[in-house]
């Protein structure tokens, strides 16, 4: 583990002066728990810290409730409250140069650099929502890492967030977000609590919920681990050339189903040989046509279908073949069954029994089943806060077997894949890549030397 020799510069509230009425944690907030999830923005160039704060108290006037903390209601409900209890801000000055980035991303040692946030601390102890920890190095490198509940947002609604903040930094408008969670509570009006048990979210007994989570939690502690690995512009590029010259018919294949493909066969032989595999992805409810969500919601929107395949269907589709079966099973991405997920959310929200439900990518995840995050096309390098772009984002390892697609630092049409596994899955994409040509992450390269 990463030992940072650091000295406290400061250790500070800040505030906007604004306050906003609370808002009520919708089933799908509280669905993604109160844990305190870390985002890392590495700056070899450093950051104008005066700058950095000035933007960061002109948004929060327009993001208050990111200035609150979270508190249980009369009804023991839990809210939001945007009553102006600050940002904790806090400035370390450490010794040596800049130890990550893209030459060597943190995996595990991202905790060296924030103070985890447990589920139990997040509510009714009075503590900021949101906390920014900067680390200045001798060489001028600056490590920003910021930490919230994930009940509190969603990818979209932090990148958001950060463009925003980008944004005041340089005293371009700020235009904020919809932050009525009353929206996505809406979605289940006049929706019945489907009969039927949803493959994406059920409630099942509590023997097997509890067994789910034993197997997960043994899991997450003894078999998965993060590693780096990267799939060049060129590769990617060739990919979709000859997917275009075998079907000129057909759409174009995106990037991330041939990296998702690829990966998939990869490791293929390392799962269960009778089961079926399933890719579970991310979906953004907010762009869903009809559903009724706006596009700027602030708050935790995205769901998770799945792409279900016969057992031995990754082993013997051509990649292109598989790359084109990887979309999320058309009925989970209806709108009528995003309002029975939604309603299924509000009905145990108001029961006051949301951890007692049970994603189907979890469950499937302990046998043949891989998450698939494509970040490939979000925002990742684009958060200027007055002093360039930054070099490396990251986040924490997952406990589940799961690929976080991101860009590379260059955006030059390549993909980092952020891979949670075990290490026999590892290093099985370790070897495909090798046997294929492809150069290693320049973090492979560091660690191997």
């Amino acid at each position: 583990m990463l030992k940072l020799q650091s000295t406290v510069v400061s250790d500070t509230l800040v505030k906007a002066g604004v306050t906003c009425a609370r808002q009520p944690l919708t089933g799908m907030d509280i669905l993604h728990g109160q844990f305190g999830i870390p985002v890392m923005l590495v700056y070899p160039q450093g950051l104008d810290l005066d700058k950095l704060k000035a933007g960061l108290i002109e948004l929060l006037k327009k993001y208050p409730l990111i200035g609150g903390q979270l508190v249980k209601g009369e009804d023991g409900q839990v809210y939001i409250d945007g009553n102006d209890t600050g940002v904790h801000w806090l400035v370390k000055q450490c010794k040596g140069p800049t130890p990550v980035g893209e030459h060597r991303p943190p995996l595990e040692d991202i905790k060296a650099f924030y103070k985890p946030l447990m589920p139990w601390q997040a509510v009714g102890k009075g503590l900021p929502v949101f906390q920014v920890n900067l680390h200045q190095f001798e060489d001028g490198g600056t490590v920003m890492v910021m930490r919230a509940p994930h009940s509190i947002f969603d990818g979209s609604g932090a990148f958001g967030f950060l463009m925003d903040w980008s944004r005041a930094c340089y005293g371009f408008p700020i235009f904020g977000q919809n932050f009525d969670r009353n929206e996505f509570i809406g979605l289940s009006k006049d929706t019945p609590l489907p009969t039927e048990r949803l493959a994406m979210l059920s409630r099942p007994s509590l023997l097997a919920f509890m067994s789910v989570m034993v197997r997960l939690g043994w899991r997450a502690l003894f078999h998965i681990r993060k590693e780096v690995f990267r799939i060049p512009a060129a590769q990617v590029k060739a990919w979709q050339e000859e997917a275009k010259a075998e079907a000129p018919e057909a759409s174009q294949l995106s990037a991330a189903k041939l990296v998702s493909a690829y990966v998939m066969k990869a490791i293929d032989p390392h799962l269960p040989k009778a089961k079926p595999r399933y890719l579970g992805s991310v979906l953004d409810m907010r762009f869903v046509k009809g559903l009724g969500l706006s596009r700027n919601y602030f708050g935790n929107a995205l769901c998770y279908p799945e792409c279900k395949l016969g057992a031995t269907e990754v082993r013997d589709l051509p990649l292109l073949a598989l790359a084109r079966k990887l979309s999320p099973n058309p009925e989970q991405t209806s709108v009528d069954y995003l309002r029975k997920v939604a309603a299924v959310l509000e009905d145990a929200r108001q029961r006051k029994d949301v951890p007692r439900l049970l994603l189907g990518p979890g469950a499937h995840n302990l046998d043949a089943s891989i998450f698939q995050n494509n970040c490939s096309q979000l925002p990742v390098y684009e958060f200027d806060f007055g002093t360039g772009r930054p070099r490396w984002y990251d986040t924490m390892p997952m406990t589940i077997r799961m690929m976080t697609l991101l860009p590379t630092p260059d955006r030059d049409g390549g993909i980092d894949i952020h891979f949670c596994a075990s290490k026999a899955e590892r290093d099985a994409l370790r070897r495909a890549l090798a046997k294929d040509g492809f150069a290693p992450h320049p973090g492979q390269l560091a660690k191997a030397a």
